[in-house]
Order: C-alpha cells, then sequence, then structure tokens
C-alpha cells in the first residue's frame, strides 16, 4: 500500500515538472497577485525577418513586458520561424504550451470563419478605420470566440501597410489583370479577392516569388512595401500598380490556457502592453510608406495610379462568393461607414 502511494506520487510529480517546463505547474489561480519570486515564460514566434519593422515592434514589447513586472514574465521573440511553421506553433498553443504566434485573420479564419474578411480586398481604407472595426462588438464576439478554440488573442494591431500588384506590365483597371498569374497566399480572402479583380490567383512560398517573377513562370504578386523592398523584388519587376486593397493586419496570438494560468496583474500587463506597442508600431510602418516608395522607384520601379474605384467595385464580388457581404454590412453600420 505504501508502495502504491509513492509511485502515485512519483507519477504526479513527474508529470507536473514535465508539463511546468512549458506551461507552468502549481495552484496558481487566475486573479491571484504575481509570485515575485516565479518567473514565467513566453516564446513568440514570427516568420518575419529580424530585420523586419514588425520585429523591431515584438522586441520592444519583450522588453516592456520585462520591465513591467520586475522580470517576472520573460517574453523572447523567435523569427524567420526558428521555432517551426505558423501552423505547428498555432497547434502548440491550442495544446497549451507557452507559445505566442505573429499571425494573421487568414489563420484566424480557420476557427471563427468571419474573421477573414480583414484579409479581403477593400475592407478597410487604412490603418485607422481598422482600428475602429476592432473596437465593434462583432468583432469582441471573434475574440471570444477563439478562445473556445484555445487561442487568446493578446493584440490584433501590429500593421504591415497595405498591398498592391507588383509585376511585369502596368495595370490601371481590373480589365488589365485578365490572364495575369498573381502569386497571393492560398487563404480562400485572398484567393476569391484576387479572383474578382481580375488576375489569375496562385499559390506558393512566398521565398519563391523573387524566381517566379525572374523567370516569369508568374506575372507578378500582390505585395506590401515592407516586403517590396526587403526582398528586392525591385530588380525583377517593373511596377507597382497602387491598388492598396489589402491592409495587412497582423495579430498577436497565444494559448488560453496559458494565458489564463497568469496572475491577474500579469494578465493586464500583457494585453495592455501588447496593444500599445502593436499601435506603436503600426504608426511607424505609416510614416514609412513614402520612404519604401522612393526606395523602389529609386531602384527602377515605376508607380502606377490606377482606378480605386472601379476595383473597389470588382471587389465586391467575392465578399458574395464567401457569404461576407451581410457580415462587411454589419460591421459598417457599426463603425458609421457607408459602401
Amino acid at each position: 500500500m505504501k508502495r502504491e502511494v509513492l509511485r502515485k506520487l512519483f507519477l504526479g510529480t513527474t508529470a507536473c515538472v514535465l508539463a511546468g517546463a512549458l506551461i507552468g505547474c502549481g495552484s496558481d489561480k487566475s486573479g491571484a497577485k504575481a509570485d515575485a519570486k516565479k518567473v514565467y515564460e513566453l516564446k513568440v514566434s514570427t516568420t518575419q525577418a529580424e530585420s523586419s519593422v514588425i520585429v523591431q515592434g515584438l522586441q520592444d514589447f519583450a522588453k516592456k513586458v520585462g520591465e513591467k513586472t520586475d522580470g517576472g514574465l520573460k517574453i523572447t521573440i523567435y523569427p524567420s520561424s526558428q521555432l517551426g511553421g505558423e501552423e505547428d506553433m498555432i497547434d502548440q498553443a491550442m495544446q497549451g504550451m507557452n507559445i505566442a504566434i505573429l499571425s494573421d485573420a487568414a489563420r484566424m479564419s480557420d476557427y471563427v470563419p468571419e474573421m477573414g474578411i480583414f484579409n479581403m480586398a477593400y475592407f478597410v481604407d487604412n490603418y485607422d478605420e481598422a482600428v475602429k472595426v476592432m473596437e465593434t462588438e462583432t468583432f469582441k464576439g471573434w475574440t471570444n470566440d477563439l478562445t473556445n478554440h484555445g487561442l487568446k488573442i493578446l493584440t490584433f494591431n501590429f500593421y504591415d501597410g497595405a498591398r498592391s500588384f507588383v509585376g511585369h506590365k502596368p495595370a490601371t483597371k481590373p480589365a488589365d489583370l485578365k490572364g495575369q498569374v498573381v502569386r497571393t497566399p492560398g487563404a480562400a480572402p485572398y484567393v476569391e479577392s484576387i479572383k474578382s479583380m481580375g488576375a489569375t490567383p496562385y499559390s506558393i512560398a512566398w521565398s519563391e516569388v523573387y524566381n517566379g517573377i525572374q523567370t516569369k513562370s508568374i506575372d507578378g504578386c500582390e505585395v506590401q512595401y515592407t516586403s517590396a523592398v526587403s526582398s528586392h523584388i525591385y530588380e525583377v519587376a517593373k511596377f507597382v500598380n497602387k491598388t492598396e486593397h489589402i491592409n495587412l493586419l497582423n495579430c498577436v496570438v497565444t494559448s488560453n490556457a496559458w494565458f489564463e494560468k497568469l496572475p491577474e496583474d500579469y494578465k493586464k500587463v500583457l494585453v495592455d502592453t501588447a496593444n500599445e506597442c502593436g499601435y506603436e508600431n503600426a504608426k511607424y510602418v505609416v510614416s514609412l510608406q513614402e520612404k519604401l516608395e522612393k526606395e523602389l522607384v529609386d531602384n527602377g520601379m515605376t508607380i502606377v495610379e490606377v482606378d480605386k474605384n472601379a476595383f473597389k467595385e470588382a471587389a465586391k464580388n467575392a465578399y458574395d462568393v464567401l457569404n461576407l457581404t451581410k457580415t462587411r454590412e454589419k460591421i459598417y453600420n457599426e463603425i458609421g461607414k457607408t459602401l
């Protein structure tokens, strides 16, 4: 009997130690004040390179959280997919690991389909309008729904700029894109949006785009200025058709189970600081747009002004295809915007 008790005690202790390596172990309860001796750790994974503007914002986030918690909440940023692919990281977060991921609405729409509207063409016209959407009851409902899938949104307000068509030919209206094969991420909001605006969407890894445009196996891509400059896309493409059709928002999402184990004061610091740093970083990205465009021009690209109204009208069909027309109308009513 005694041996059996000892065996159970050993197994329980061992399981606790193993789990504690990633998600913590003990009797911490939500709402409790932080134990000054305990250190919580969060690993933040992103596909972005260490030199990217967004990673700079994430580094600032990690630093400020550490300062505000006197080192009690330690955040480490892992750029360039050092921890693994985005889907694997999201799966691990859902299982309760102490992992956060820089992701986007397209990924989150796998769990809450309506969130994919953020990656639809001309859903919002600029960053400030996107912030208004995040303040709506509809958006708050989506983030609550994600917790049912084991995911907790810390912030959704990191921003990487507006995406435009880049390629070998100028295009001022949707008809000019007919027959052009354009690389886009494989998620449905992107695919249907690009298709509705006249191009033929083609999904390949971003790492293959430079060579694809160079060899003319694809005609172009749609991309934001930050990535266009960092990838040297100007070496293989001549035109930026300035549609600015998708404003690329990014979220920082973590394990809801891990988050709920944090002391209440740490939860507040984590969410508040994520939103603060995301907003500051986004505004910096906005301020860089003119400089980045000049860099593209200085390297031989031509900026083509387009008929945005024609592209916006064409993009409406994608909302019908994905049954998001009513969702868009509902959100526009909440932020006071008309079609």
